[in-house]
């Protein structure tokens, strides 16, 4: 079993790292101090389980772990927390694990437990992370982590920052994104539920089958019958198709 132990701070990653070493001496331990280092081991390893701190500062935990959980085969998500009753009682609605800050043995005893049956019976394993799923569908803080899941063609998975996106284009009823970089990576959600998520960070979209980052347009340029191209800011000046439809839609949203 392969656990990661999200923390910010030093003292609760060093007590919870000792007890799970006691309650599950088989498996392989791993720490990160912040969100980040979190979602950088999640790509890297082949994890099992996460428990996952909710006030860390700069990347919420309810926030990285609504990434983690969009990724391949994500791992569980237990909850380390301080909060009160109602808010207990709400993950405990949705099926999901949590532990108490201060950490009791005999409670991680108990969520080892589930999480050991979780992950031999895959019926359970899907049932909790549809639940988790569901749960930080609703309570995921609006404006936060600003990534994506993209699959390389050798099938790795990989986490693209918003900023790093050119276009986001439906082909042959897959989707994918072009990077910054020069990848294209495939990603599982359609264009539809792509649009209002990324509207807020300055994507729009010019054609059915694109979504356009407004941050790297370079020019746009009249084509026939009130159509245009969009010519995007890399090296090979890519040009994207805009319909009238979409046109005057971004004309109204811009002012242009």
């Amino acid at each position: 079993m392969h656990i990661l132990i999200a923390d910010d701070e030093v003292p609760a990653r060093s007590e919870l790292s000792y007890i799970l070493e006691t309650l599950a001496p088989e498996a392989t331990l791993y720490q990160a101090a912040n969100g980040q280092e979190a979602l950088e081991l999640v790509e890297q390893e082949p994890l099992d389980v996460v428990f996952m701190d909710i006030n860390m500062p700069g990347l919420d935990g309810l926030e990285v772990a609504a990434t983690i959980m969009e990724g391949p085969d994500p791992p569980l998500i237990v909850f380390a927390t301080a909060y009160d009753e109602h808010a207990l009682q709400a993950f405990e609605l949705a099926a999901l694990d949590y532990v108490l800050k201060p950490f009791d043995e005999r409670r991680l005893a108990r969520t080892m437990e589930r999480v050991r049956q979780a992950l031999k019976e895959r019926a359970v394993l899907d049932r909790r992370q549809s639940a988790v799923r569901a749960y930080l569908g609703q309570t995921r803080p609006s404006g936060g982590l600003c990534k994506l899941w993209g699959q390389r063609e050798n099938e790795n998975w990989v986490l693209v920052d918003y900023a790093d996106i050119l276009w986001v284009v439906a082909e042959a009823k897959k989707v994918y994104v072009q990077t910054v970089a020069g990848e294209k990576l495939r990603v599982r959600h359609t264009l539809k539920e792509l649009e209002p998520r990324l509207e807020a960070h300055n994507f729009a979209r010019v054609h059915k089958g694109y979504l356009v980052n407004l941050d790297h347009v370079a020019e746009v340029a009249p084509w026939f019958s009130g159509t245009y191209l969009i010519r995007m800011d890399d090296e090979e000046r890519s040009q994207i198709p805009m319909s009238r439809r979409y046109a005057a839609r971004l004309k109204k949203q811009t002012g242009w």
